[in-house]
């Protein structure tokens, strides 16, 4: 049976409710039905003609500007009326009587559509996949093979992290290894930006006019062709793309949906905006910059400064208060645009590696690296290791800890080099060696709730040359009070350390504080000293990079005997290698075992002056004929 659009009263062309099949109205029902009772007494029977538009769709459908004058001059209303024939209204056109039928056909789904949507909603389903970015991207997107995206855990930090940065208009800066999954997940993230909320304003920028220009294209074709997505979001027929005569833009350079609330707002919904490119009048909510670095805007100095220059005099003035600013990419040079966001206080960093460089698993076992990847189910540890094999053979080891762990330095800024620490190991020292008559000092680098590390130091004071050795080291995730507690204990009944170097910058005062561990220690005879660190750990003569060259003079001896020893001193080693690229605005990688070690350092130096004074009291020259109390007129008279 084929249902009715309008009311089948002749006289009445008025669309007919939900909830009606053929009167729109009790008044035409009652009209009707008085002309089939007059006509029944007259011994006739009153027949209803019935309306084309009611009548199955056997046209295509056609729309465009012929069908505005259809519409809006009133004969599709006199032709469901039957006060005018299709050839009449062709003339009237210019156009034919087939042309009239499919025209007729698009005003019968129009109307359909009209009735569907007086009474359409958001379902709860699609309002609940807008409050959680996982749950819209399951529901909406499918790989080439059919099934959901896979959402990392890493990718919902990303997430979470950009709408932290929207809802304070702040600035964060990712930094995720290649084939990540980086810009799909940033055209799903903007597709649902712009269901939530219909009148945001995107600017997309990319390393250049056509890659931020495909990016467009992507959430355009997206919002285009995504029948679930314009169901839910658009309503019974809708589309986010906007009809020919409402003027709303819509092209490869950006769009503007037709299901914006709000009228009069000047910039489009999303814009694209390649590196270097002019930005006028453009006012956007969210500024999305996705790999604007690559190897040709970083060869040359110039290259690099103009990107920098660009980014801050260009892309910058877009910036309002509200705007929010994330920036995704991978390093490409040690003097990147990304390594000066680094070093800058306003932006929050996120730095990604592909495998956790702190992992001292032997690479020959690749079965054995999971937990330490990134992104285990998609990019495993052998996919690793063929790029870093195609790296060798190319840019080096260097390029390949620069674009997949993101640690770009130049060998200039390096403060420790890895080949002097490894002439520091003993192959024949275990770890747990105490040298004989030597002074134990342990240094802690506590957390509240992240990584806690501690250090032992061994320090000879029996000669001349001062000599330092690791005894063991403690890292892993968790804090506070109790577990810096059971590590004093620990390496108290291990070690017998009496003397720990703790530093003190906010909630780790209340190490030294508490009670439980203040009475332990008085009753063990255990000193706990505190340390404050502030830029004094960038000092040239007494912050950390003092440390190098006891290294490079072979002062310092690490054990590398057993399976514990090589796996903490390789733990130790990378974080000593990778410790120079963070620079001196302490963002990006890990440095809590470097740290814990630093701290004991003014122990040190205090034992090596009273090493020298004991040296100086017993000291004999090595020439005679010198006798300070003969000297009784200046040598020069």
């Amino acid at each position: 049976m084929v249902k009715n659009i309008v009311c089948i009263a002749p006289d009445c062309d008025a669309q007919l409710p939900e909830n009606k099949t053929k009167y729109c109205s009790d008044t035409c029902y009652k009209r009707i039905s008085q002309r089939i009772h007059r006509a029944k007494k007259k011994g006739e029977t009153y027949e209803l003609p019935v309306k084309e538009i009611n009548q199955p769709k056997s046209a295509t459908v056609r729309r465009g500007s012929l069908y505005d004058k259809f519409r809006n001059q009133g004969y599709a209303s006199e032709l469901i009326k039957d006060i005018i024939t299709r050839k009449e209204v062709a003339d009237a056109l210019g156009c034919t009587a087939g042309h009239v039928a499919r025209m007729l056909a698009a005003y019968r789904e129009d109307l359909e559509k009209d009735i569907q949507a007086e009474n359409w909603e958001v379902s709860d389903d699609a309002k609940q996949s807008l409050d959680d970015f996982k749950n819209f991207r399951d529901r909406y997107f499918l790989t080439e093979q059919g099934v959901p995206f896979e959402t990392a855990d890493f990718h919902n930090n990303w997430i979470k992290s950009i709408n932290k940065a929207l809802l304070n208009g702040g600035q964060q800066m990712i930094l995720s290894p290649p084939r990540h999954g980086k810009t799909e997940l940033l055209i799903h993230f903007a597709i649902w930006l712009i269901c939530r909320n219909p009148n945001i304003r995107v600017m997309w920028v990319g390393g250049n006019e056509d890659i931020a220009i495909n990016s467009v294209m992507s959430v355009m074709d997206t919002l285009d062709s995504n029948e679930k997505l314009k169901e839910d979001f658009c309503g019974p027929g809708g589309s986010f793309k906007p009809a020919t005569r409402a003027g709303k833009m819509w092209s490869r350079n950006g769009f503007t949906v037709s299901t914006r609330t709000v009228s009069g707002i000047k910039s489009p919904t999303m814009i694209g905006i390649g590196r270097g490119g002019k930005i006028l009048s453009r006012d956007c909510d969210i500024i999305i910059a996705d790999d604007i670095e690559d190897h040709s805007s970083t060869m040359q100095p110039a290259s690099r400064n103009n990107t920098k220059n660009w980014w801050t005099t260009t892309l910058g003035s877009r910036k309002e208060e509200h705007t929010a600013m994330v920036l995704i990419g991978s390093r490409q040079h040690p003097d990147d645009l990304y390594s000066a966001l680094l070093e800058n206080e306003a932006w929050e960093t996120i730095v990604e590696e592909a495998h956790d460089s702190m992992c001292v698993l032997p690479e020959l076992d690749e079965e054995e690296h999971t937990d330490c990847m990134l992104w285990e189910g998609k990019r495993t540890f052998k996919w690793l290791m063929n790029r870093k094999r195609d790296s060798m053979t190319t840019g080096g080891l260097k390029n390949f800890e620069m674009v997949y762990l993101n640690k770009a330095m130049s060998e200039a800024a390096r403060l420790f080099n890895p080949e002097q620490i490894a002439k520091c190991y003993d192959i024949n020292m275990p770890l747990g060696t105490i040298p004989s008559g030597s002074y134990l000092v342990a240094g802690l680098d506590p957390a509240a709730t992240g990584y806690q590390a501690g250090f032992l130091w061994a320090v000879e004071t029996t000669s001349i040359d001062i000599k330092l050795t690791m005894v063991d080291l403690d890292n892993h995730l968790g804090g506070g009070l109790d577990e810096a507690f059971e590590l004093i204990k620990k390496w108290y009944e291990m070690y017998g350390c009496y003397h720990w170097v703790i530093e003190e910058n906010g909630f780790q005062k209340a190490i030294r504080q508490d009670k439980t561990i203040k009475q332990y220690c008085n009753v063990q005879g255990i000193k706990l000293e505190g340390h404050e660190t502030h830029k004094n750990k960038w000092d040239d003569r007494f912050g950390v990079t003092s440390l190098a060259p006891m290294f490079n003079d072979q002062m310092i001896t690490l054990p590398y005997l057993d399976a514990e020893a090589q796996q903490k001193t390789t733990q130790y080693t990378k974080q000593l290698t990778y410790f120079a690229s963070k620079g001196r605005g302490g963002k990006g990688y890990k440095s809590d075992i470097v740290m814990a070690s630093w701290f004991p350092m003014k122990v040190v130096r205090t034992l090596t002056k009273l090493t020298y004074a004991d040296m100086g009291i017993e000291y004999t020259p090595s020439f005679d004929g010198y006798n300070s109390v003969q000297w009784n007129e200046t040598p020069w008279s």
